[in-house]
């Protein structure tokens, strides 16, 4: 490993140690290029005294010791490689709130492309850590406008949009129907409003959440900076109908997916009208 000249902030803005604050780093160490990049930045990041490096696997199976690691910690840090953000689901369902997500593909690394990798791409990733990127919105209010020359981006607007869309199923062309054709809507309303939103200093990040078959009654959501569709738009309720695709899917005869109703409308795959009214009311913009 060569010599690092990451820069630190020291303006308060960025995420130097705090006195004795603990921090625990669990990593996706996917089977990929990005997945593994993940886990050596975990490693980089231990060895330069951010926080120490622990098993996802642990964390997945609840072992005790991990338990004990997860309540002495004053922070918990996830490193995914991709947007499906395993080691984030993994904390989630272990009741852990991680107050900082990494994922290795929003900062310009290709997921796939061979095992071998590249010092500058995790050199990439450990900078990312350091500035605070992928931290809750609420912990970066605190930060002054402006640039502070530092290099740590800590300056300027820190506002995030994070729209989740979740669904059974591999992938976009491999879930159901109506949960497919909510995940291209939402792709496309996501383009459509990221440049309008950028132009205000607002970030946009779209993620995409596969969910275990037995978890089919979140499927077909989404989700607004963590605040689902429905909290967010009064007047919708959420039902579910049959669905013979989930039920292709799952293996699970008379399987249903939510659907949602709205001015005496049903709707089994979400409209894009819905979709950016939320995501407006999410930003306090309407």
């Amino acid at each position: 490993m060569t010599e690092q000249t990451i820069p630190r902030c020291t303006c308060g803005g960025g995420v130097e140690p705090e006195g004795d604050t603990k921090r625990i780093i669990f990593a996706c160490a996917g089977a990929s290029k990005a997945g593994q990049i993940s886990n050596e930045a975990a490693v980089w990041l231990t060895k330069e005294g951010y926080g120490n490096i622990a098993c996802t696997a642990s964390l997945a199976v609840s072992t005790p010791s991990i338990k004990k690691k997860v309540e002495a910690a004053d922070e918990v840090i996830v490193i995914d490689g991709c947007p499906v953000g395993c080691a984030r689901q993994i904390a989630e369902r272990a009741g852990v709130a991680p107050v900082q997500e990494i994922v290795v593909t929003d900062l310009g690394i290709e997921k796939g492309g061979g095992l071998d990798l590249c010092e500058e791409d995790v050199e990439t990733v450990v900078s990312a850590a350091w500035e605070g990127k992928g931290r809750a919105e609420e912990e970066n209010e605190h930060r002054p406008s402006g640039g502070c020359g530092c290099g740590c981006a800590c300056g300027g607007s820190t506002d995030t949009l994070v729209v989740e869309w979740r669904h059974i199923g591999r992938d976009i062309e491999n879930t159901c129907e109506r949960c497919g054709e909510t995940g291209k809507v939402v792709m496309d309303v996501v383009e459509q409003i990221r440049p309008i939103l950028e132009e205000e200093g607002i970030t946009v990040r779209f993620v995409e959440t596969v969910l275990e078959n037995e978890a089919i009654a979140e499927s077909n959501s989404i989700l607004f900076n963590g605040v689902p569709l429905e909290d967010l738009i009064k007047g919708i309720e959420v039902t579910s109908t049959p669905c013979t695709s989930c039920a292709c899917i799952t293996g699970q005869d008379g399987a249903e997916c939510r659907a949602v109703e709205y001015n005496g409308e049903r709707y089994e795959s979400i409209p894009p009208d819905l979709i950016a009214r939320a995501a407006l009311r999410a930003l306090g913009l309407e």
